[in-house]
């Protein structure tokens, strides 16, 4: 008897998405796992020739739909569609290496476990993408901790916690993932994403870090012993791994850069 596969339901909010979108969902429709459902939410709110040219390459592998304007608000309504009992929440410029949803079904069906993170891996170009990568890879891929988010879930038990908070923009992630966790055990597979930073700048990042600090007030408020060591610009798991630093000087010193400014751009968003 050939074993029956549910129908997992990968779910995308995209904004502006044609440099990276059809890499994402290729990556997916490449998936070892046979039984998937590809959700994309596109934003209503960017000029409508680029929207025409997403939209484009989107429907030719996914089900298409428009919300928004934040990302938890088109996420929600990912989830809201889905045909799945699974759900892989991921964004626009994350490419899925073939055996993650497989990974991510084997690991929450045979444990107990509410929801999942996935490792991920930064890549791009220049300079201030590889310092982004080497503090990802000491701070996320080599930890289990309170530095990544679950992105593999029931779709039941995602409505129950309510889904993602249209009002804590930027850090809707967390406060979904500790919601979840307040359910039950979050696990972590093997197999990894790769995020494509594109080129990141380092003025850019700062100023997304300042706009997503300001929805910070109402998330410290929620969780205010994990807000403050996240905040906190130092982590544990930089002296864990100092020797893989001590290994790359130069791009160190741009962490060390880079994990400043975001931090004072974090407290003026805040105040």
């Amino acid at each position: 008897m050939t074993r029956k596969f549910p129908i997992i339901t990968v779910a995308i909010a995209t904004y502006d998405s044609e440099r990276t979108i059809e890499k994402c969902l290729l990556s997916i429709k490449k998936q070892t796992y046979p039984n998937i459902d590809i959700v994309v939410v596109d934003s209503l709110y960017y000029d409508r020739e680029e929207q025409e040219k997403c939209r484009k390459i989107i429907k030719k592998y996914a089900r298409y739909f428009q919300d928004g304007p934040e990302r938890s608000i088109q996420r929600n309504r990912g989830i809201k569609e889905a045909k799945g009992e699974y759900i892989l929440v991921i964004d626009q410029d994350m490419y899925l290496t073939e055996n993650v949803v497989k990974d991510c079904y084997a690991m929450i069906s045979s444990n107990n476990y509410i929801a999942l993170t996935i490792p991920e891996v930064s890549v791009g170009e220049g300079f201030w993408t590889k310092c982004v990568a080497l503090e990802r890879y000491v701070s996320v891929f080599l930890e289990d901790g309170m530095n990544e988010c679950c992105r593999f879930f029931k779709k039941k038990d995602a409505i129950i916690v309510g889904c993602y908070d249209p009002t804590v923009v930027g850090i809707e992630d967390s406060d979904f993932h500790y919601k979840m966790q307040a359910r039950g055990k979050i696990g972590k597979i093997k197999s990894y994403i790769d995020h494509d930073e594109g080129k990141t700048k380092f003025f850019g990042r700062i100023k997304k870090k300042y706009y997503y600090s300001i929805a910070f007030r109402e998330y410290l408020k929620r969780y205010p012993n994990i807000a403050i060591k996240q905040f906190f610009p130092i982590k544990k798991a930089y002296a864990r791994h100092w020797k893989i630093f001590l290994k790359n000087p130069v791009l160190t010193g741009g962490v060390v850069l880079l994990r400043s400014a975001e931090v004072v751009a974090g407290f003026l968003g805040l105040v």
